[in-house]
Protein backbone atom coordinates (compact mmCIF):
# COMPACT_ATOMS: atom_id res chain seq x y z
CA UNK A 1 0.00 0.00 0.00
CA UNK A 2 1.89 3.20 -1.25
CA UNK A 3 1.22 6.65 0.67
CA UNK A 4 -1.69 8.64 -0.08
CA UNK A 5 0.12 11.82 -0.50
CA UNK A 6 0.59 12.76 -3.93
CA UNK A 7 4.06 12.86 -5.57
CA UNK A 8 4.74 15.89 -7.09
CA UNK A 9 6.43 15.68 -10.86
CA UNK A 10 8.21 18.21 -12.44
CA UNK A 11 8.88 17.54 -15.71
CA UNK A 12 6.19 15.22 -17.09
CA UNK A 13 6.19 15.92 -20.88
CA UNK A 14 9.88 15.26 -21.27
CA UNK A 15 10.87 12.01 -22.22
CA UNK A 16 12.20 10.56 -18.40
CA UNK A 17 9.44 12.73 -16.95
CA UNK A 18 6.63 11.04 -19.23
CA UNK A 19 7.95 7.58 -18.94
CA UNK A 20 7.69 8.28 -14.88
CA UNK A 21 3.84 10.08 -15.54
CA UNK A 22 2.98 6.41 -17.48
CA UNK A 23 3.48 4.03 -14.39
CA UNK A 24 3.06 5.54 -11.22
CA UNK A 25 -0.73 5.66 -11.42
CA UNK A 26 -0.59 1.52 -12.65
CA UNK A 27 1.59 1.75 -8.71
CA UNK A 28 -1.01 3.36 -6.67
CA UNK A 29 0.86 6.56 -6.90
CA UNK A 30 -1.46 9.65 -7.18
CA UNK A 31 1.13 12.20 -9.44
CA UNK A 32 0.33 16.48 -8.81
CA UNK A 33 2.03 17.46 -12.22
CA UNK A 34 4.03 21.10 -12.23
CA UNK A 35 3.39 22.33 -15.76
CA UNK A 36 5.07 25.88 -16.73
CA UNK A 37 2.70 28.69 -16.90
CA UNK A 38 1.51 29.28 -20.51
CA UNK A 39 3.40 25.92 -21.81
CA UNK A 40 2.09 22.93 -23.18
CA UNK A 41 -0.80 21.45 -21.14
CA UNK A 42 0.29 17.55 -19.68
CA UNK A 43 -2.81 15.05 -20.75
CA UNK A 44 -4.84 14.59 -17.60
CA UNK A 45 -5.76 11.01 -16.51
CA UNK A 46 -8.12 9.54 -13.99
CA UNK A 47 -5.35 8.85 -11.75
CA UNK A 48 -3.76 12.30 -12.05
CA UNK A 49 -4.27 14.09 -8.66
CA UNK A 50 -4.20 17.52 -9.73
CA UNK A 51 -2.33 20.19 -11.57
CA UNK A 52 -0.04 23.42 -10.83
CA UNK A 53 1.01 26.17 -12.98
CA UNK A 54 3.93 28.21 -12.59
CA UNK A 55 7.52 29.12 -13.13
CA UNK A 56 10.39 27.02 -12.01
CA UNK A 57 12.46 30.02 -12.81
CA UNK A 58 11.01 32.41 -10.56
CA UNK A 59 9.82 30.04 -7.85
CA UNK A 60 5.72 31.25 -8.82
CA UNK A 61 3.68 28.34 -7.83
CA UNK A 62 6.54 26.27 -6.21
CA UNK A 63 4.97 27.05 -2.71
CA UNK A 64 1.33 25.39 -3.61
CA UNK A 65 2.81 22.59 -5.43
CA UNK A 66 5.12 21.13 -2.47
CA UNK A 67 2.38 21.23 -0.27
CA UNK A 68 1.48 17.67 1.12
CA UNK A 69 3.68 15.80 -0.92
CA UNK A 70 5.75 12.99 0.08
CA UNK A 71 8.49 13.04 -2.75
CA UNK A 72 9.09 15.94 -5.91
CA UNK A 73 11.02 14.47 -8.94
CA UNK A 74 13.03 16.84 -10.64
CA UNK A 75 12.96 16.01 -14.60
CA UNK A 76 12.50 19.49 -16.11
CA UNK A 77 14.90 19.66 -18.94
CA UNK A 78 17.19 23.00 -18.70
CA UNK A 79 19.86 22.50 -20.64
CA UNK A 80 21.83 19.51 -22.63
CA UNK A 81 25.69 19.01 -23.68
CA UNK A 82 25.60 20.01 -26.57
CA UNK A 83 23.58 23.71 -26.08
CA UNK A 84 25.77 24.28 -22.77
CA UNK A 85 28.99 23.94 -24.94
CA UNK A 86 32.25 25.71 -23.11
CA UNK A 87 30.36 28.20 -20.88
CA UNK A 88 29.51 27.56 -17.50
CA UNK A 89 27.66 31.02 -17.31
CA UNK A 90 24.42 29.08 -19.22
CA UNK A 91 24.39 26.47 -16.30
CA UNK A 92 24.50 28.97 -13.89
CA UNK A 93 21.69 30.50 -15.28
CA UNK A 94 19.70 27.73 -16.89
CA UNK A 95 20.16 24.89 -14.39
CA UNK A 96 20.96 26.08 -11.11
CA UNK A 97 18.16 28.38 -10.08
CA UNK A 98 15.65 26.18 -10.11
CA UNK A 99 16.82 23.71 -8.54
CA UNK A 100 17.17 25.94 -5.65
CA UNK A 101 14.11 27.22 -6.03
CA UNK A 102 12.13 23.97 -5.26
CA UNK A 103 14.68 23.21 -2.52
CA UNK A 104 13.49 26.57 -0.74
CA UNK A 105 10.08 25.97 -1.11
CA UNK A 106 10.78 22.67 0.17
CA UNK A 107 12.31 23.95 3.27
CA UNK A 108 9.74 26.34 3.85
CA UNK A 109 6.61 23.90 3.66
CA UNK A 110 7.39 20.01 2.98
CA UNK A 111 11.29 19.86 4.41
CA UNK A 112 9.98 16.08 5.17
CA UNK A 113 9.58 15.23 1.59
CA UNK A 114 11.95 13.20 -0.79
CA UNK A 115 13.82 15.12 -3.51
CA UNK A 116 14.45 13.66 -6.99
CA UNK A 117 17.58 14.80 -9.23
CA UNK A 118 18.94 13.43 -12.35
CA UNK A 119 21.82 13.96 -12.71
CA UNK A 120 24.64 13.03 -15.61
CA UNK A 121 26.07 9.29 -15.17
CA UNK A 122 27.99 9.66 -17.95
CA UNK A 123 30.00 13.20 -18.13
CA UNK A 124 30.00 13.61 -14.03
CA UNK A 125 33.17 11.17 -14.20
CA UNK A 126 35.01 12.16 -17.47
CA UNK A 127 36.18 9.78 -19.85
CA UNK A 128 36.96 6.54 -17.58
CA UNK A 129 38.92 3.33 -18.85
CA UNK A 130 36.77 1.34 -16.01
CA UNK A 131 33.53 1.65 -15.04
CA UNK A 132 32.72 4.04 -12.24
CA UNK A 133 31.23 3.88 -8.77
CA UNK A 134 29.05 6.55 -6.95
CA UNK A 135 32.40 6.94 -4.24
CA UNK A 136 34.77 7.64 -7.82
CA UNK A 137 35.93 10.89 -8.15
CA UNK A 138 34.04 12.87 -10.41
CA UNK A 139 35.85 15.34 -13.33
CA UNK A 140 33.08 16.88 -15.36
CA UNK A 141 35.17 17.78 -18.64
CA UNK A 142 32.32 20.05 -19.99
CA UNK A 143 30.04 22.82 -18.66
CA UNK A 144 26.94 20.57 -18.67
CA UNK A 145 28.55 18.21 -16.08
CA UNK A 146 30.02 21.38 -14.13
CA UNK A 147 26.60 22.16 -14.04
CA UNK A 148 25.40 18.70 -12.77
CA UNK A 149 28.44 18.54 -10.28
CA UNK A 150 27.26 21.75 -8.80
CA UNK A 151 23.79 20.80 -8.78
CA UNK A 152 24.36 17.41 -6.74
CA UNK A 153 26.84 19.76 -4.19
CA UNK A 154 23.66 21.97 -4.04
CA UNK A 155 21.53 19.10 -3.00
CA UNK A 156 23.80 17.81 -0.46
CA UNK A 157 23.98 21.26 1.12
CA UNK A 158 20.24 21.12 1.76
CA UNK A 159 20.24 17.87 2.84
CA UNK A 160 23.24 18.58 5.54
CA UNK A 161 21.46 22.13 6.29
CA UNK A 162 18.04 21.35 6.10
CA UNK A 163 17.77 17.77 6.71
CA UNK A 164 15.81 17.71 2.62
CA UNK A 165 16.61 13.56 2.03
CA UNK A 166 17.55 13.22 -1.75
CA UNK A 167 18.33 10.64 -4.01
CA UNK A 168 20.30 11.83 -6.76
CA UNK A 169 20.42 9.67 -9.79
CA UNK A 170 23.48 9.73 -12.21
CA UNK A 171 21.58 8.71 -15.34
CA UNK A 172 23.70 7.43 -18.51
CA UNK A 173 22.13 8.08 -22.02
CA UNK A 174 18.64 7.77 -22.04
CA UNK A 175 16.41 6.98 -25.54
CA UNK A 176 13.45 5.65 -26.35
CA UNK A 177 10.83 8.00 -26.51
CA UNK A 178 8.48 8.19 -29.45
CA UNK A 179 8.13 11.84 -29.28
CA UNK A 180 11.07 13.25 -31.90
CA UNK A 181 13.82 15.14 -30.16
CA UNK A 182 13.63 18.75 -29.77
CA UNK A 183 17.18 19.24 -27.78
CA UNK A 184 20.75 18.31 -29.52
CA UNK A 185 20.94 15.27 -27.03
CA UNK A 186 19.91 11.37 -27.41
CA UNK A 187 22.28 9.93 -30.48
CA UNK A 188 19.56 7.07 -30.53
CA UNK A 189 16.40 9.09 -30.79
CA UNK A 190 18.02 11.55 -33.12
CA UNK A 191 18.89 9.10 -35.74
CA UNK A 192 15.70 7.30 -35.54
CA UNK A 193 13.68 10.84 -35.99
CA UNK A 194 16.26 11.10 -39.08
CA UNK A 195 15.06 7.61 -40.39
CA UNK A 196 11.48 8.70 -39.69
CA UNK A 197 11.72 11.79 -41.93
CA UNK A 198 14.00 10.60 -44.72
CA UNK A 199 17.12 12.76 -43.16
CA UNK A 200 20.69 11.92 -43.05
CA UNK A 201 21.86 11.95 -39.75
CA UNK A 202 24.92 13.77 -38.51
CA UNK A 203 27.78 12.04 -36.49
CA UNK A 204 29.98 14.33 -34.32
CA UNK A 205 33.31 12.61 -34.16
CA UNK A 206 34.43 9.29 -34.64
CA UNK A 207 32.08 5.88 -34.69
CA UNK A 208 34.14 4.75 -31.78
CA UNK A 209 33.30 6.56 -29.37
CA UNK A 210 31.04 4.55 -26.66
CA UNK A 211 28.09 4.91 -24.97
CA UNK A 212 26.41 3.27 -21.66
CA UNK A 213 22.47 3.57 -22.78
CA UNK A 214 19.49 3.26 -21.33
CA UNK A 215 16.20 2.58 -22.29
CA UNK A 216 13.71 5.46 -20.71
CA UNK A 217 11.16 2.83 -19.19
CA UNK A 218 14.06 1.18 -17.51
CA UNK A 219 14.87 4.72 -15.70
CA UNK A 220 11.23 5.42 -14.71
CA UNK A 221 11.12 1.83 -13.70
CA UNK A 222 14.67 2.75 -10.93
CA UNK A 223 12.57 5.70 -9.77
CA UNK A 224 9.43 3.66 -8.76
CA UNK A 225 12.00 1.40 -7.03
CA UNK A 226 13.43 4.13 -4.82
CA UNK A 227 9.83 5.46 -3.85
CA UNK A 228 8.85 2.16 -2.98
CA UNK A 229 12.50 2.12 -0.21
CA UNK A 230 11.09 5.16 1.88
CA UNK A 231 13.11 4.33 4.46
CA UNK A 232 16.98 5.43 3.02
CA UNK A 233 19.27 7.90 4.12
CA UNK A 234 19.83 10.63 1.12
CA UNK A 235 22.14 8.65 -1.53
CA UNK A 236 23.88 8.66 -5.11
CA UNK A 237 22.99 6.07 -7.46
CA UNK A 238 24.40 5.35 -11.15
CA UNK A 239 21.59 4.07 -13.14
CA UNK A 240 22.86 2.57 -16.63
CA UNK A 241 23.04 -0.83 -18.26
CA UNK A 242 26.52 -1.22 -16.98
CA UNK A 243 28.19 -1.50 -20.37
CA UNK A 244 29.36 0.57 -23.18
CA UNK A 245 28.72 0.55 -26.94
CA UNK A 246 30.12 2.12 -30.19
CA UNK A 247 28.41 4.59 -31.99
CA UNK A 248 29.50 2.38 -34.95
CA UNK A 249 27.10 -0.56 -33.05
CA UNK A 250 24.46 1.50 -32.25
CA UNK A 251 24.13 2.65 -36.11
CA UNK A 252 24.73 -1.19 -37.28
CA UNK A 253 21.84 -2.07 -34.58
CA UNK A 254 19.50 0.91 -36.17
CA UNK A 255 20.37 0.06 -39.41
CA UNK A 256 19.04 -3.34 -39.17
CA UNK A 257 15.93 -2.46 -37.12
CA UNK A 258 15.27 0.40 -39.76
CA UNK A 259 15.85 -1.92 -42.73
CA UNK A 260 18.23 0.37 -44.22
CA UNK A 261 16.19 3.52 -44.28
CA UNK A 262 18.90 5.44 -42.10
CA UNK A 263 21.40 7.32 -43.50
CA UNK A 264 24.51 9.07 -41.65
CA UNK A 265 27.61 11.42 -42.29
CA UNK A 266 30.60 12.04 -40.37
CA UNK A 267 31.14 15.80 -38.44
CA UNK A 268 34.44 15.48 -36.76
CA UNK A 269 33.96 19.14 -35.86
CA UNK A 270 31.63 19.17 -33.32
CA UNK A 271 31.49 18.61 -29.21
CA UNK A 272 30.96 14.91 -29.33
CA UNK A 273 32.04 14.55 -25.44
CA UNK A 274 34.01 12.06 -23.60
CA UNK A 275 35.94 9.16 -25.34
CA UNK A 276 34.10 6.46 -23.44
CA UNK A 277 31.37 6.05 -20.35
CA UNK A 278 29.91 2.98 -18.36
CA UNK A 279 28.99 3.03 -15.03
CA UNK A 280 29.20 0.21 -12.39
CA UNK A 281 25.48 0.60 -11.42
CA UNK A 282 25.67 -2.48 -8.38
CA UNK A 283 24.71 -0.20 -5.53
CA UNK A 284 21.35 0.26 -6.94
CA UNK A 285 20.59 -3.23 -7.57
CA UNK A 286 21.45 -4.25 -3.90
CA UNK A 287 19.86 -1.21 -2.78
CA UNK A 288 16.14 -1.58 -4.30
CA UNK A 289 16.91 -5.03 -6.43
CA UNK A 290 17.03 -2.79 -9.48
CA UNK A 291 18.16 -3.34 -12.75
CA UNK A 292 17.43 -2.81 -16.23
CA UNK A 293 15.09 -5.25 -18.23
CA UNK A 294 15.34 -3.92 -21.73
CA UNK A 295 18.75 -4.94 -23.74
CA UNK A 296 20.16 -2.29 -26.26
CA UNK A 297 19.20 -4.57 -29.52
CA UNK A 298 15.49 -5.00 -27.53
CA UNK A 299 15.15 -1.04 -26.55
CA UNK A 300 16.26 0.28 -30.20
CA UNK A 301 13.44 -1.84 -31.73
CA UNK A 302 10.98 -0.74 -29.51
CA UNK A 303 11.81 2.89 -30.04
CA UNK A 304 11.91 2.35 -33.60
CA UNK A 305 7.75 0.78 -32.97
CA UNK A 306 7.32 3.61 -30.84
CA UNK A 307 8.12 6.47 -33.79
CA UNK A 308 6.91 4.65 -36.42
CA UNK A 309 3.33 3.99 -34.38
CA UNK A 310 3.42 7.81 -33.14
CA UNK A 311 3.49 8.97 -36.76
CA UNK A 312 0.53 6.54 -38.08
CA UNK A 313 -2.49 8.42 -35.60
Amino acid sequence: MTDQSPVLLIGASGMIGSAIMSILPLHGYKVRVFEREGGASVPLTSSTHEVVRGNILTGEGLDTAVKGTQAVLYFAGTSVPATSGDDPGIEFKASLPPVTNVLNALVRHNPHARFFFPSTGGAIYGSCDSAPRESSPTHPLSAYALGKALAEQTIRFYNDVFNIRSDILRISNVYGNARPRTVPQGVIDHFLDDAVRGVTSQVWGSLEVQRDYIFTDDVAHAVLALLKATRRSSSIYNVGQSESHSLRQVLSLIGQVTEGQHRFELVKDQYQGVARSSIDCSLLRSAVGWQPAVSLEEGIALAWQRKKALISK
